[in-house]
């Protein structure tokens, strides 16, 4: 426990500016960045991170779904299903099992809340100082729990979550 917190203050020296985080006493904290061209919003840095999940991810996510049923928790089917046009025409503020909570051209953050847990999600974009033609993507992702299951549920995820944010991350160009 006093690892787990020692690991997210020191995390949070590092988060960029403007940045979301789910609670204000965090759980679990991961920041990952990479550097993008200059061009590529948040939202589009998060389709494009998306756009092809690993085969062993999608199982990932369908065991989680297997075995989170039977406590209560919906199925969220990983990254299939993104109803863009959807949402660009406002009749969703959606993108995959995420609310959209704040969607501005270098910030996009995603929630989702349960019995169990809070999760917040949230993809920053920000200038390159050490290299102007480019700009550094940030994915940030806070979890606060609830109860047991919430905890039993991260054991998991918290050790699985930084090797999935960087096999996501080649999927930008």
């Amino acid at each position: 426990m006093i690892n787990r917190q020692k690991t997210i203050s020191k995390t949070l020296t590092e988060l960029p500016d403007n940045v979301t985080l789910v609670a204000e006493k965090l759980d679990y904290l991961d920041c990952q960045r990479k550097e993008i061209c200059k061009n590529i919003t948040a939202y589009e840095a998060y389709k494009m991170m998306t756009s092809n999940q690993p085969e062993w991810l999608r199982m990932l996510f369908n065991l989680r779904d297997i075995l989170v049923k039977p406590a209560g928790v919906r199925a969220i089917q990983g990254f299939t299903n993104l109803d863009e046009d959807k949402y660009k025409s406002g009749q969703i503020n959606t993108a995959h099992f995420f609310t959209i909570t704040e969607d501005t051209a270098d910030k996009l953050t995603l929630i989702v809340k349960d019995s169990h847990l809070d999760v917040c999600v949230c993809v920053r974009i920000t200038e390159n100082t050490s290299n102007p033609t480019k700009n550094l993507l940030y994915l940030v992702a806070s979890v606060r729990n609830h109860n047991f299951w919430g905890r039993l549920y991260m054991l998991p995820v918290s050790v699985l979550h930084p090797f999935i944010v960087h096999k996501l991350f080649e999927n930008i160009d």
